[in-house]
């Protein structure tokens, strides 16, 4: 080999064993991350709260006059700002709610007992007319059906229960990161900007467009998903919570909470919620069924032709088709966790998808693809707001 070729090599060699060094290292990452995932939890939800205070924060960054002469200290000083008034919003609703929540909480599970034998004692009544109405045949047919979806429902349900707490192990691991969270969101908050420059320093220079482009399009998916999810989940919870009271069920404010921690569930999580509340319904005064069936129906209009498509719609993107079969798919893999993250991770996939496809279809498309997805917002904690 000449001298020429062997300094021409050299450069190319060296490349591609950076970039080796690079997958080796992001494949050992998510490995350890997959392994120790049960101990993650908590800064999982830490990330989801960057996500909704990120925006907070550069309100306050920008109302600080100094901001060009101290750019580090404005940003200690607005993510200071940001939790104070994120706790001051959190003891104010504290002081509101927490009290009657914990009355009816510790009320709704004394009184489950005896709403499961009320629920119980109609379903005994429905059976004995079902075996005195119907004939001996049919009945075999339709208990033989109806036992191998049952049996098929209980092992999924088994599988996502194992695959949902099976981390137990990981406890110690677990309280010590709750303790650990808000000092690491501060740090995030803080140097997520420098964290990225850092990131995007890894790669090959050439390669940098198409993962600061990719990056954009993973913090602008998710940013909007978990926002608009979350909204969702409190103007469910709210409404629920207020047309439970206006019927006069029991509990209304527990019965508005599962509402709304079940919305992050897509799909079925409003099923899982009338079932619920049906139940609960039927055990205190069955003639109030009807009612909490009609307040469901004029919710779920509600959201699914006036909040869905405009909190997260244009995000997502998906026929309720195709998001039924992520949210059963997720939770197979999964458990509960997967049937929460299966849709805002496949609508991540569809756009990095998409983004690649175009951007290797035509060699130009640098000018065109890209600014597609340019725009996050300065709020989002991946821009270093």
């Amino acid at each position: 080999m000449q001298p020429s070729e062997r300094s021409a090599s050299q450069p190319t060699g060296k490349r591609r064993l950076r970039r080796g060094l690079v997958v080796v290292a992001l494949i050992t990452v998510t490995w350890i991350g997959w392994s120790v995932r049960g101990a993650l939890l908590p800064f999982m939800v830490g990330a989801v709260l960057v996500y909704l205070l990120a925006p907070l924060v550069g309100i306050y960054e920008r109302l600080i006059p100094f901001r060009a002469r101290f750019p580090s200290l404005t940003r200690t000083m607005a993510i200071l700002a940001t939790y104070i008034t994120a706790a001051a919003i959190v003891a104010g609703v504290a002081m509101l709610f927490v009290p009657p929540l914990v009355r009816q909480t510790s009320e709704f599970v004394q009184a489950a007992p005896g709403y499961w034998r009320a629920v119980n004692a109609y379903v005994n009544g429905w059976l004995a007319e079902y075996e005195a109405n119907v004939p001996a045949g049919v009945r075999a047919q339709i208990e033989g059906a109806l036992g191998s979806l049952w049996s098929m429902a209980l092992g999924a349900i088994q599988r996502a229960m194992r695959l949902t707490f099976g981390a137990v192990g990981a406890a110690i691991g677990f309280f010590s990161a709750v303790v650990l969270v808000p000092f690491w969101m501060y740090y995030v908050l803080k140097d997520s900007s420098r964290a990225l420059q850092w990131f995007y320093g890894l790669w090959p220079e050439s390669w940098r467009p198409d993962v600061q482009a990719i990056v954009r399009i993973i913090d602008r998916t998710l940013a909007a998903y978990i926002r608009g999810q979350l909204l969702l989940g409190v103007i469910i919870g709210v409404a629920v919570g207020v047309a439970m009271w206006a019927i006069g069920l029991t509990q209304p404010i527990v019965l508005g909470l599962i509402a709304g921690v079940l919305e992050l569930v897509p799909i079925l999580g409003p099923i899982l919620t009338f079932i619920v509340i049906a139940l609960v319904a039927l055990a205190t005064d069955p003639s109030k069924l009807l009612w909490v069936g009609l307040a469901f129906i004029i919710i779920q209009q509600l959201e699914n032709n006036l909040l869905v498509p405009r909190v997260h719609g244009y995000v997502v993107e998906m026929n309720p088709a195709v998001v039924m079969v992520l949210v059963v798919t997720g939770g197979a893999l999964w458990g509960i966790p997967g049937m929460v993250i299966a849709v805002p991770l496949a609508a991540v996939s569809r756009d990095i998808f998409r983004y690649l496809y175009r951007r290797w279809s035509d060699p130009v498309s640098t000018q065109t693809v890209q600014p597609e997805f340019a725009s996050t917002g300065k709020s989002s904690p991946a821009n270093g707001s």
